[in-house]
Parts: C-alpha cells; sequence; structure tokens
C-alpha cells in the first residue's frame, strides 16, 4: 500500500467514529432523559397518591416558614379550616385570625416547645369558621433545621370537629346518666317509704310497691328509646296504659302533640299509674261497662289534661287522702310548677291537671 493510499484510508476511518461517539452520547443523553421523566412520572404518582391518603384522611398539609412567617398550604388544608379558594391563608397572622382567642397562646406554646426541643408538634384548638360555627384542629408537625437553626416547619392538620362533638356528647350523657340515677333511687326510697308508711290495714304493701317499679321502668324503657331525649305526652299515656292493653278499648287519647322531656314524663307517667291504680281498684275499670277518656289541650299559657272516668260504680268523697294523690299533686307542683284538683262526680272520678308550657313541657313545631 502506497503512503497516498494509506492516508486516504485514514481519513476515511475518521467520520464514522466520530459518528459512533455522538450517537453514543445521544443514546446516553436520552437515557438519562427518559429516567428522569419517569422519576418525574413517579414522584407526580407519588404526589398524587398522598394528596388522596391526606384527603381521605381529612388531613390538609402545610409548610410554614418560620421567618418569613408565611404559609403554604394544600387544597384540603384550606377545607379542614372552613375556608375556600379564595379566602386568604397565606400568614401565620390569616391562621391566628381563625383560632380562638382564648387556644392562640396554647397553639404558640406547642411551636415554640417543638422547635427548642426537635420533637413532634401536636396541638389541640378551637377555630372560627367563616360561617360563625366552632370548629376543632388537631396539627401535628416538626421543624427543619440548618446549621441548628429552625427555617421550616411542616405538618399536617386533621378536623376533628365531629369528635369533639361525640366527646361533649358523651361527657353530658354520663352527668345525665348520674343524675338520672340519683334520681330513680331517690324515687325508689321515697315510693318505698310512702308506700308502706300509708298502707292500710289488712292489705299487701309489697303489691303496690312493685307495681309502682314496674311503671317507672316502663317510662325509663320509654325513655331510652330516644336516648332520654324526652318523650311525647301520648307515648307516655300509651305505655302507662299498657298493662291494660287487652281493655284497651274501654279508653279514647285525644290532643295535641306535647313534648316532655324525661323528668316530666317520668312525673306524668306515675301520675297516670296511681290513677289507673285507683280506677282498677274502685273506679271506671272496676267493672265492665266503665270508660275512661283521656284528653288535653292549651288553655292560654298552660296545657290541661283531664282524666274522666265514666260507667263505673258510684264515688265520693274519700275519708283521707291516699298516697297516690300525694304523689301527683306534690309531683307536679314540684317538676312541672302545675297542679292536679279532684272531683268525685256522680259519672264518676275527674281529675284536672295543668302545668304551665315551657321548655319542660312544650308543644311540638
Amino acid at each position: 500500500m502506497t503512503r497516498k493510499d494509506k492516508s486516504s484510508s485514514d481519513k476515511g476511518a475518521g467520520p464514522p467514529s466520530r459518528r459512533r461517539r455522538t450517537a453514543q452520547r445521544r443514546e446516553r443523553d436520552l437515557i438519562a432523559e427518559l429516567t428522569l421523566e419517569r422519576g418525574k412520572t413517579a414522584l407526580r404518582q407519588t404526589e398524587q397518591q398522598l394528596q388522596f391518603a391526606l384527603h381521605a384522611g381529612r388531613m390538609g398539609s402545610w409548610e410554614l416558614d418560620l421567618a418569613a412567617r408565611r404559609f403554604k398550604t394544600s387544597e384540603y388544608c384550606r377545607v379542614v379550616f372552613g375556608l375556600g379558594p379564595d379566602d386568604p391563608f397565606d400568614t401565620v397572622d390569616d391562621l391566628l385570625a381563625l383560632v380562638h382567642p382564648d387556644d392562640r397562646q396554647k397553639r404558640q406554646d406547642a411551636v415554640n416547645r417543638a422547635i427548642a426541643e426537635h420533637s413532634e408538634m401536636e396541638v389541640e384548638y378551637r377555630t372560627h369558621r367563616p360561617d360563625g360555627s366552632i370548629g376543632w384542629v388537631l396539627a401535628r408537625g416538626r421543624a427543619v433545621y440548618e446549621d441548628g437553626q429552625a427555617v421550616r416547619m411542616a405538618g399536617i392538620s386533621l378536623d376533628i370537629t365531629a369528635r369533639k362533638v361525640a366527646e361533649e356528647r358523651q361527657v353530658l350523657l354520663i352527668n345525665e346518666l348520674n343524675h338520672r340515677v340519683k334520681n330513680t333511687l331517690a324515687s325508689v326510697q321515697s315510693l318505698a317509704m310512702q308506700t308502706y308508711r300509708n298502707a292500710e290495714p289488712n292489705t299487701s304493701a309489697d303489691g303496690a310497691f312493685i307495681e309502682r317499679l314496674h311503671a317507672l321502668a316502663r317510662v325509663h324503657d320509654l325513655l331510652s328509646e330516644t336516648a332520654w331525649e324526652g318523650a311525647s305526652l301520648a307515648d307516655v299515656v300509651g305505655q302507662t296504659l299498657a298493662p291494660y292493653v287487652e281493655q284497651a278499648g274501654r279508653f279514647t287519647v285525644s290532643g295535641p302533640v306535647v313534648q316532655l322531656i324525661p323528668n316530666a314524663a317520668v312525673t306524668l307517667n306515675m301520675a297516670f299509674h296511681e290513677l289507673a291504680t285507683n280506677a282498677t281498684k274502685y273506679g271506671a275499670l272496676s267493672t265492665p261497662a266503665g270508660r275512661i277518656d283521656i284528653a288535653w289541650r292549651t288553655e292560654g299559657g298552660d296545657v290541661a289534661i283531664d282524666w274522666r272516668e265514666t260507667g263505673g260504680p258510684s264515688v265520693a268523697q274519700p275519708t283521707r287522702r291516699g298516697f297516690g294523690s300525694r304523689l301527683i299533686e306534690r309531683g307536679l307542683a314540684r317538676e312541672l310548677g302545675g297542679e292536679a284538683r279532684f272531683a268525685f262526680e256522680p259519672a264518676g272520678l275527674v281529675c284536672h291537671i295543668r302545668a304551665p308550657i315551657s321548655a319542660k313541657l312544650r308543644l311540638a313545631g
């Protein structure tokens, strides 16, 4: 091979080599670009999964620049505070404007303690929502440090309003239960003392006492169905007359819807029980043709209830007042500020009950 031929061969080898190197660089760049794009896609998917998990858990994410006192929040973080997308929520001052004044110091103390101790911040506080309601927020977060100095804090905020409402209701129910138990024990004690103290000779006081306990238990069953929020007057009458279901055709019950708080329901239940017991022994229910009409209406600011017996034996003014009549009169006066009057008419006993309309006894609607 001549020198000229060799030189021509070397020149021809150069361009393909450069082309290979260029192609290799392009291949590496393409692989790097694809890897970067896959990483971005994976990051977006991770962020979407995180946002989905936070939203499902009713949590909003946030990041706070401690020096600038500015926030970056997720969309759902605004929802936690009852805010819309255009409501201001970019600074610490915007946040403090929403925090209940009595809880602002508690929140700031939790932030300061977490920064000083390099620990997790966790604090619960009340918020004023734009619609005027009170909300509860649980905030958790940690500070980020640079050269030993806290520069940022990031975390989540959780809407715990429903939990707080449930806790408050539980406390109220426990207190109410304690109150009911004490009242029930006092009622049982009073029933026992009055029943045996006023028992007539040659009669069984045990039977009367047990019947009164059964009446008390029935109204408790009725109130339990409404979680002790109260009962209607019609339901109380119906529950009281339940033992006389076989004689249902001998009763008529009518009147508007009247709602009773628990104590009022117990008082009227026991009053109706005493009247029904007396009717069974001496009044309308002691004869096959006897009837009882129970009707109530409003008169001025009162609810007037009439228990009227007909078709029974002749009645007369008793020579002594029994425990039943005293229980009715005292119970109505104590619990409802009401009164009861007994009329011993030729056709049968009539009991007129009046009680003022109030928070304890009110018309529905």
